[in-house]
């Protein structure tokens, strides 16, 4: 029997050339488009779940409130570590990870800017399972200055020659880094991304005994069946037992005078396996994804496979009045109505699995091409083990199943008398499930429409947005402190060139994450501090930012006095809760008990520290000491010989860098790179969108087809009677304009909280304009008028003749 399905279902393909080749290029595209997003998520959900211990590995976070300002960092204080490994049975393994901004690493003549060097405790490798492929993992992070290098690295560093027991010098020629190790390269799918790991013993204060401190990342792997929550309650023992003695020690008051005035501190666990999608908090590695784009691109997914299946029902009811004779011979053979319908959803089985090998094709010939427009390497592939070739051949059954069980029970519902005689009407009036498949179908597009527009102006709107500082014309110079004291020479030397209009240095830019997070006290209320950003800039940075200034002043050289000040944003106003900030002054106290008091000179306008997903915390601005690790901000006065302008400064930084390798970048351009998720779902919406656009008019040449040649007699007689071609075309595309319409007054809605759901991922947002949704409802309309145009003006120019004689 199955046989006989097969040869019937060949023969009929072949014989409709044309329906099969649009329905198995409408239904390739769909599953090829779900396979895509499929990897994607699949990719995205299995971020750091390669470590066989996931799910007992940790990260320790911290969280609490401070004067009323909330507290959330990823980062921990260094005796973290030891006092959980070390009071509690429920913690296995520990290991701490200390960012420590770029490194110049050298080799000889190769000498280069990493960003990619963290430094680990010896036990990383008992924690996590990235593989070392030479050396000791036991030893290899033991003695101070070790460094391990991932494979890539050490080939770009000592090409074929093997590394292990070599030098590499860091920071300054005279200071020797011994490679101890090669491992494998960081997957793309893990959370923290490096390319070389020294030893934490390197540091001075590695094993430090501040509490109040925060610069360690600290990981532990628990005993499997540990009550988590149950832990995290005992974890705050070590609020009082270690936090508080030194917040008495540094504030002059108790931990629990403190926490009674309103203040809190505290601990918590984020499951390594939720990092990626979940943690979204202060002190970061490096920007995460969100979960909320698994569910958007999950329901592209699906929306563009249900738009293929509907495509194909479509197509295959139009071709149903062609297979009508055939099913009434059938019948009065003695063909039963189950064997029918079997036979029927074996041939759309059949298609479905064709489309699903070309689909396959596709994906793997246009994975590099993929992978580039999302960004980032997909770790899984079609052909990844034995599973996914079995679920692609489950898929196309499910889909042969779905896509083909309502047009066989269309096509074997008709009755053999009605057939024969030419008296059937294929349910012209009654077609409603049609017509409801098209209205999905038309609906899920205009979604994707209406995301795409919103997606697109979001992110115009972020990067148009005044955010505060001026970003345009800013050549930036990373790591301005290897200029040590020939800082200010270096500035001089490069305002004698036209071109440039000032220059700074700070340590950080609005967009970096080398804001220090520090507790400030005021003489108001000097046991309650408040959380302030602080970055350390140089004279003239907050002229060459372009801030606004409130009122006061911003730093001089003509005023000593300048070097203890700070300037604050107002925000930072806002939470002190001063009407006259001018004249009020912080009081600090460092570690030999002496007191420093920093008046406030001057307010800014408040501007856009992060991006615009975080709202404007309050910050505070001070003078750098000597010259800190940073930026060197290069203000242009215009952009016209701008290549001579950039050797210009290299050469310069030649003269003053002790031949440090010169990297740099434009302002503009790299603050746009905190959108690069958001410009990388809106080009995949723009891709998607598209697809699903021409897949639903596919469909909609399905539905015009299947009418015309319902409603051939109508047609002849309205000819006959003097009909125009124009007033054919009208009465052929009526229905469709109407499905359109009942498409937009559903889509309008579920586009709106969808947007609005994706918008809440930014304290600053646009107001979505109603001509979005016209715009999308209009794109939709002409390209479906393109879709049905020929197929009308097809039928309304045929020959009434040929119809009345058939009929």
């Amino acid at each position: 029997m199955l046989k006989n399905f097969y040869l019937t279902a060949i023969r009929n393909l072949l014989k409709h050339k044309s329906y099969f080749l649009i329905n198995i290029s409408g239904l390739a595209i769909g599953i090829a488009s779900f396979i895509f997003i499929s990897l994607y998520i699949i990719n995205e959900l299995s971020y750091d779940k390669f470590h066989s211990q996931s799910e007992n590995i940790y990260r320790v976070h911290v969280q609490g409130q401070m004067m009323g300002q909330g507290m959330d960092m990823a980062a921990t204080a260094s005796p973290m570590a030891q006092a959980l490994l070390s009071e509690y049975p429920e913690v296995a393994k520990v290991t701490r990870i200390k960012e420590s901004g770029a490194w110049f690493i050298g080799r000889g003549n190769k000498k280069f800017n990493e960003d990619g060097v963290l430094f680990g405790d010896s036990t990383f490798f008992d924690v996590f399972d990235f593989k070392l492929l030479s050396g000791d993992e036991k030893t290899a992070l033991i003695n101070p200055r070790s460094i391990i290098l991932t494979e890539s690295y050490a080939k770009k560093y000592f090409g074929d020659e093997n590394p292990l027991g070599q030098k590499l010098t860091v920071e300054q020629d005279t200071i020797f880094y011994t490679v101890t190790g090669v491992m494998e390269d960081v997957p793309d799918h893990s959370h923290m991304q490096f390319d070389m790991m020294g030893s934490m013993s390197t540091y001075k204060h590695w094993n430090n005994n501040q509490w109040v401190s925060h610069n360690h990342y600290t990981y532990v792997t628990l005993h499997e069946n540990t009550d988590v929550a149950v832990f995290e309650e005992k974890m705050q023992n070590l609020v009082y037992k270690y936090v508080g003695p030194q917040v008495e020690q540094f504030l002059g008051t108790t931990m629990e005078a403190w926490e009674s005035a309103g203040n809190s501190f505290g601990y918590y666990l984020m499951p390594l396996e939720d990092i990626y999608l979940y943690s979204n908090v202060d002190e970061e590695m490096q920007a995460n994804s969100d979960i909320s784009y698994i569910y958007i691109y999950s329901l592209i997914a699906l929306i563009i496979l249900f738009i293929a299946i509907i495509n194909f029902v479509n197509l295959a009811t139009a071709q149903s009045s062609s297979r009508a004779k055939e099913v009434g011979i059938r019948k009065v053979v003695g063909s039963s109505k189950q064997r029918l319908v079997s036979q029927f959803i074996f041939e759309s089985i059949v298609v479905s699995a064709l489309a699903t090998i070309l689909a396959s094709l596709t994906v793997f010939l246009l994975t590099p091409s993929f992978n580039q427009l999302i960004g980032k390497e997909i770790a899984y592939s079609l052909t990844s083990s034995v599973w996914s070739i079995a679920l692609l051949g489950a898929l196309a059954i499910v889909i042969g199943i779905l896509a083909g069980f309502y047009p066989s029970f269309v096509l074997a519902a008709f009755q053999p008398v009605h057939v024969l005689k030419g008296t059937m009407s294929a349910g012209a009036k009654s077609g409603w499930m049609r017509n409801l498949l098209v209205v999905i179908q038309f609906t899920a597009a205009i979604v994707i429409i209406i995301g795409t527009m919103v997606v697109y102006n979001q992110i115009d709107f972020m990067l148009s947005k005044n955010l505060g500082f001026d970003k345009e014309q800013t050549l930036v110079i990373r790591r301005s402190d290897v200029l040590r004291g020939n800082i200010e020479n270096f500035k001089n030397d490069l305002l004698k060139n036209p071109n440039i209009k000032s220059v700074a240095n700070a340590l950080s830019i609005p967009g970096k994450s080398r804001y220090n997070n520090n507790a400030y006290m005021t003489e108001d209320s000097p046991d309650s501090p408040y959380l302030l950003y602080e970055n350390n800039v140089s004279f003239g940075y907050a002229e060459l930012m372009g801030l606004e200034l409130v009122e006061g002043r911003f730093f001089s050289k003509d005023f000593p006095s300048d070097s203890t000040a700070v300037i604050v944003n107002e925000s930072a106003v806002k939470a002190m809760g001063y009407n006259e900030p001018i004249g009020k002054r912080f009081v600090n106290q460092d570690r030999q008990g002496n007191v420093l008091y920093m008046p406030i000179i001057g307010v800014v306008k408040d501007y856009h520290i992060e991006s615009l997903h975080k709202p404007i915390q309050p910050a505070v601005l001070r003078v750098m000491r000597g010259n800190q690790e940073g930026y060197a901000m290069i203000k242009l006065s215009n952009t016209h010989n701008i290549r001579e302008t950039i050797q210009f400064v290299e050469n310069t930084w030649f003269d003053h860098s002790y031949n440090k390798p010169f990297q740099y970048f434009f302002f503009d351009d790299d603050y746009a790179n905190l959108y690069r998720s958001e410009s990388t779902t809106a080009q995949v919406f723009v891709v998607f969108a598209g697809l699903s656009i021409f897949i639903a008019c596919l469909g909609l040449i399905g539905l015009v087809t299947y009418t015309a040649s319902i409603r051939k007699k109508e047609i002849g007689i309205r000819k006959v009677l003097g009909a125009s071609t124009g007033t054919l075309v009208k009465l052929l595309s009526n229905e469709i304009v109407k499905l359109i319409i009942v498409s937009t007054l559903i889509s309008w809605p579920l586009a709106y909280f969808a947007t609005d759901y994706w918008l809440q991922n930014f304290s600053d947002r646009l107001s979505i304009s109603p001509w979005i949704y016209i715009l999308s409802t209009v794109i939709v309309v002409f390209i479906g008028s393109l879709a049905i145009s020929f197929q009308t003006i097809k039928a309304s120019m045929s020959n009434p003749v040929d119809s009345l004689r058939q009929e």
